[in-house]
């Protein structure tokens, strides 16, 4: 997963993410409806609006594949904070609880 911010600012990090898991024998798939973890609307206060990117950003990952993200605070912002915010609806919920278990930060 390429950060919003990593997309716009530096996307040659997401260069070097693919070559490296390349390298590593990975094979990669990216989504390309894939836009932002939802973090700066969290960050900023607009819960709804977090919910609806979180609910977003796990349809664009439904696949049961492995979330690799070089950026900790997006990999948080997964693994932390969509279940906490999707927590009053149960089938969102686990749908949460999944994507955060199968993602990582890339140094992980």
């Amino acid at each position: 997963m390429i950060t919003c911010l990593g997309d716009v600012l530096r996307p040659e990090v997401g260069q070097a993410t693919v070559r490296l898991l390349r390298q590593l024998g990975h094979e990669i798939a990216f989504p390309e409806d894939q836009t932002c973890c939802g973090q700066p609307m969290f960050n900023s206060g607009y819960a709804d609006l977090a919910r609806d990117q979180a609910r977003y950003t796990i349809e664009v990952f439904r696949d049961p594949l492995p979330v690799i993200v070089p950026s900790g605070s997006c990999a948080a912002m997964i693994k932390h904070e969509y279940p906490h915010l999707l927590e009053g609806d149960s089938a969102w919920h686990a749908r949460a609880e999944a994507i955060a278990a199968r993602t990582s930060e890339l140094s992980d």
